[in-house]
């Protein structure tokens, strides 16, 4: 159990650093984009193999009330995240066998909305599975928390909420995934669109260091904000379950 535990988290931290990668195809080589994209579905099918007991026992009671709404609420977004990893691929792969500029466009906006809405996913995922990776790192490395440690979580907390905040709004992360989702439902039919001449762009070549700290603060704000949403909920919970036993 603790070795498929190691593999698991093993597994989740490559593909959230492979999956950053992705936004800046120019960062190793359009083939390696290609390849390391396919190599990534090959990992979410891993992931699903690993969690499979989970998924096949929530899928059949989804609507079984004993299911906490967290639960529920988990596995629906998970189902999305997938949805969405899944049209990045194919998307992908039908821009480059697109032969008319309508199609070229159709494709990519929904590689690239799919994508922006994928980054928030995997945040708000690890954000709620959090207090798991943590004790996972904590058995492995065995490292005690305290007052010393608490104090510089919360500075560096703080420190990644500021910076990405202002990466968000810098990024026009919200804006970009609407415009890109909404050209994608406004041209689901195809159209005889003219070509402007630039079907990929991205002509710079990004350092990984810029890649990770902008698309990675990204990443981390939607944790962070799952995080302590989900414990706020949690707590909630507590009380009302303990109000309605003192009341019984």
């Amino acid at each position: 159990m603790k070795n498929r535990n190691n593999v698991k988290l093993i597994l989740d931290i490559v593909m959230a650093v492979l999956f950053i990668t992705f936004f800046k195809k120019n960062l190793t080589s359009f083939r390696f984009h290609i390849i390391s994209g396919l190599v990534f579905g090959v990992f979410i099918l891993s992931h699903l193999i690993l969690n499979r007991k989970w998924i096949v026992n929530i899928s059949k009671r989804l609507f079984d009330k004993s299911i906490k709404i967290r639960t529920k609420i988990s596995y629906i977004l998970s189902v999305i995240l997938l949805i969405s990893i899944i049209s990045i691929i194919a998307s992908g792969m039908l821009i480059m066998k697109s032969k008319t500029y309508d199609r070229v466009m159709f494709w990519k906006m929904l590689h690239f909305g799919a994508s922006y809405l994928s980054l928030g996913l995997i945040g708000i995922h690890i954000g709620m599975y959090w207090n798991w990776v943590i004790n996972m790192f904590k058995k492995t490395i065995k490292f005690k928390s305290n007052n010393i440690s608490k104090s510089i979580s919360t500075i560096i907390v703080l420190v990644i909420l500021i910076f990405g905040s202002y990466t968000i709004y810098k990024e026009n992360y919200f804006s970009k995934t609407y415009s890109c989702l909404k050209y994608v439902a406004e041209h689901i039919q195809p159209e005889d669109i003219e070509s402007n001449g630039n079907y990929y762009g991205e002509l710079e070549k990004p350092s990984f260091i810029q890649v990770a700290t902008t698309y990675g603060s990204i990443i981390s704000i939607f944790s962070i904000v799952a995080y302590y949403g989900d414990k706020r909920f949690k707590k909630t919970n507590s009380k009302k379950i303990n109000t309605t036993e003192n009341i019984a």
